[in-house]
């Protein structure tokens, strides 16, 4: 048994310590959006600050996102990601949980350029959150950094199709930042 266990640990040990390097297969993965939006206050006075609202655009939405990603190989990313999407300006909060795939484009060392899409549901654990599908499509940008982590900027459309909404849909442009580590 002595034997058994020894001649394990030394696979185990010239595993550890071999000259190739192995590609890392799973990643986690956190990402914060925002929306614009026209800015309903535009050119009242803000009693707050004592002057006119100059501000054109708002912040009309924040989604946040975070998920597990297997890189299948070079040019395919698979993931599920669950997120909470708040619209400030029409008051609906939603719970997205999807399937998101990454389909590469440009790879230089590790930074990576790729296109996105996404396919769920909206879940409904309480009467403040929305039911419905939710899709997704974008673009976006791994920047590699010294450390294990890398960067993510990204550019998505999302369109939510709720069951008990008066128009049906609601759409929205994105800009995000986030880590994959």
């Amino acid at each position: 048994m002595k034997k058994i266990i020894l001649g394990v640990l030394l696979l185990f040990v010239l595993n550890c310590f071999s000259q190739e390097q192995k590609d890392q297969k799973l990643f986690y993965s956190f990402t914060m959006n925002a929306t614009l939006a026209r800015n309903t206050n535009y050119g009242e006075y803000d009693y707050y600050t004592g002057e006119k609202d100059r501000n054109i655009f708002a912040i009309g939405a924040f989604f946040f996102r975070n998920g597990i990603e297997l890189k299948i190989n070079k040019l395919l990313t698979t993931g599920l990601k669950f997120g909470l999407d708040y619209h400030s300006e029409s008051g609906i909060l939603a719970l997205p949980y999807y399937i998101d795939t990454k389909i590469t484009i440009s790879e230089v060392d590790d930074d990576k350029f790729y296109i996105s899409g996404g396919l769920g549901k909206l879940l409904k654990i309480s009467n403040s959150f929305e039911k419905g599908t939710y899709y997704k499509i974008g673009i976006g940008y791994h920047i590699a950094t010294d450390t294990p982590h890398l960067f993510i900027l990204n550019l998505d459309f999302h369109q939510k199709n709720f069951a008990d909404f008066e128009k049906g849909k609601l759409n929205s442009l994105s800009i995000g930042f986030g880590m994959l580590f």
